[in-house]
């Protein structure tokens, strides 16, 4: 694991972490601080004024909490080199991990369901959810090369199918196996892997179909055939205004997405 990602998820488990300490910690790594006000600066965030530091990405724009998992989620993907599957859609990947992340953590505050993740918590689940389709592209660039072209041409299938028929493993798979590797929380681990079958997860574990569901809904809206997304215990109405607010607000996704790469 990265030394600032370690860093940073032992500050992951302090209640009390200071602002400047975090702020400290991110701007040790010039590559991933300018990353990070990249991101508060983008239109998806809105910022009314430029942000020009770490410190005011926390205090003006993301909050604390925000600014520590998108830190932890950039550092742990910033070691994987994509250029060799060039079928690899680096900006899909991303719209589906931030805005993931984004609906999660917000769906998951209004849910009255029991047993549900705090929203923090929902938010780097959904940023790190697909993180093992990162780790198969990085070790196996030409066999997942091979995994797109296959899905390419049968559109109506899944990719885990393809993944296994190639590689005898799914980026599910894998992601649970390098998330336990590195020590993070368990519930991160623990989801990813029973986001490979939503079906077979516990009553106990309503985070699943809350990342399931958002991330079904982000992969119908890359291809222009979402509907309003719905979910056991949210309100409809906030459904409602929430995929609605969502998908104006769509192209700025992209964007930034696209500056992940």
């Amino acid at each position: 694991m990265p030394a600032t990602a370690t860093q940073l998820l032992m500050m992951a488990t302090d209640p009390d972490v200071d602002i400047n300490d975090l702020a400290a910690v991110i701007e040790r790594d010039p590559a991933l601080a300018s990353r990070l006000i990249s991101i508060a600066n983008s239109a998806f965030y809105s910022p009314r004024q430029p942000v020009t530091s770490i410190r005011e990405a926390i205090i003006r724009v993301l909050g604390l909490n925000m600014v520590r998992n998108i830190a932890v989620g950039v550092s742990l993907t910033g070691g994987f080199s994509t250029a060799r599957c060039p079928l690899f859609d680096s900006t899909a990947y991303w719209i589906t991990a931030l805005g993931t992340a984004d609906l999660a953590s917000g769906l998951a505050r209004a849910a009255n369901v029991d047993g549900m993740a705090d929203p923090d918590t929902a938010y780097l689940v959904g940023l790190l959810h697909n993180i093992g389709e990162l780790l198969l592209v990085h070790l196996f660039p030409q066999e997942m090369d091979l995994v797109f072209r296959r899905l390419a041409d049968d559109p109506g299938s899944q990719l885990p199918l393809h993944e296994k028929a190639v590689l005898g493993i799914d980026h599910w798979e894998a992601g649970a196996f390098l998330m336990r590797h590195w020590g993070l929380p368990p519930i991160v681990a623990t989801t990813i892997e029973l986001l490979g079958d939503p079906t077979k997860a516990p009553r106990n574990r309503p985070l699943v179909p809350l990342i399931d569901a958002t991330r079904s809904w982000l992969q119908a809206m890359l291809v222009g055939r979402a509907d309003t997304l719905r979910l056991t215990g949210v309100d409809e109405s906030y459904c409602e205004y929430r995929t609605t607010t969502f998908s104006e607000r769509f192209d700025d996704l992209r964007s930034l997405a696209h500056t992940m790469h």
